[in-house]
C-alpha cells in the first residue's frame, strides 16, 4: 500500500499548487507562506493508499472503499483545472514524488456532461485522470474525457494537456485518441527526464501510446502527482478510480 505522507512534511511546491491555483494567480511571498495554512484551508482528509484531498471549492466529497475512490462534485458550477481561465478549483488528490516514476489509474463512471456547461463560452465537459504539477503554473493533465456541445453526440476522447507558466500550449481535441464511452479506461503517465509519456488502454492490456509533453526548466526533481475530477456540467459527477499505483524509478 503506498504511504499517506502529511501536508505538512511535504516541498514548497504542494503549497504553490494548494493556494496559487485556487486563488488563480502567483500567492504573494511564495514559498515563505506557511503550509499549514494550506492544509487547514484545502484539505479535506488523507486518503490511505491515495494521497491528501484537495477541495478547494469547499463543495465536493471524497468515498474511499475497497481499493477504490469516488470523488461527487456537484453541478451548476465549473470545478476546471486550467489556469489559463483563471478557473482551477476541480478537486485532486495529491502525494510528492521525486525524480522519475510511473503513475496509473483506472477510471470509470457516467462522463456525459450535457451542452448546457457552467464555464462561459465553453461546451459541457467531463473529464477524470490524472495530474501531475511542478508548480501552480506548470502541470500536465491526462483523462478520460467527454465534451458535449449543443445539438451534438458528446464526444468521449483521451485529453493530455500541458501548462507551461500558465499558458495552455495545446488544446487537446477528440481526434486526439477516440475512446469507447461503454468501457473503462486505464491512463498511464511516466515521468522520463524532461519528458511526461502519456498512454491510454480501455482493456488494461494493449496500450496506445500519446505524443509525449516535453518539460521545461520549471520541472525540478520534485513533484506532485495524483488523480483529478474536471467537470463544467449542470449535473452532479462522480467518477471512480482504482487500481492506482505509483512506481518511483
Amino acid at each position: 500500500m503506498l504511504p499517506t505522507l502529511p501536508l505538512m512534511k511535504t516541498s514548497a511546491v504542494l503549497l504553490m499548487c494548494v493556494v496559487a491555483i485556487a486563488n488563480a494567480q502567483e500567492p504573494a511571498g511564495g514559498a515563505k507562506l506557511e503550509v499549514d495554512v494550506a492544509e487547514r484551508k484545502f484539505a479535506k482528509q488523507k486518503i490511505d493508499g491515495w494521497g491528501t484531498a484537495l477541495d478547494l471549492a469547499g463543495d465536493c466529497k471524497f468515498e474511499a472503499k475497497d481499493g477504490a475512490l469516488v470523488m461527487t462534485v456537484p453541478g451548476g458550477k465549473a470545478h476546471d483545472l486550467s489556469t489559463e481561465l483563471l478557473s482551477s478549483t476541480a478537486p485532486r488528490v495529491l502525494r510528492p514524488l521525486s525524480g522519475d516514476f510511473s503513475i496509473q489509474v483506472k477510471v470509470e463512471g457516467e462522463f456525459r456532461p450535457g451542452s448546457d456547461s457552467s464555464q462561459p463560452g465553453r461546451s459541457g465537459y467531463r473529464g477524470a485522470g490524472l495530474v501531475v504539477f511542478a508548480d501552480a503554473k506548470n502541470y500536465v493533465r491526462l483523462e478520460r474525457a467527454t465534451l458535449e456541445w449543443e445539438g451534438e453526440e458528446p464526444q468521449a476522447y483521451t485529453n493530455f494537456e500541458i501548462r507551461v507558466d500558465g499558458a495552455l500550449q495545446r488544446i487537446g481535441t477528440t481526434g486526439d485518441a477516440a475512446l469507447d464511452a461503454k468501457k473503462p479506461t486505464w491512463l498511464r503517465l511516466e515521468r522520463i527526464g524532461a519528458m511526461l509519456q502519456g498512454s491510454v488502454s480501455q482493456d488494461g492490456k494493449e496500450w496506445k501510446t500519446l505524443v509525449p509533453k516535453e518539460l521545461t526548466h520549471a520541472w525540478k526533481k520534485e513533484t506532485l502527482a495524483g488523480i483529478a475530477a474536471i467537470s463544467t456540467s449542470q449535473t452532479e459527477f462522480t467518477p471512480r478510480y482504482s487500481e492506482f499505483s505509483i512506481t518511483e524509478k
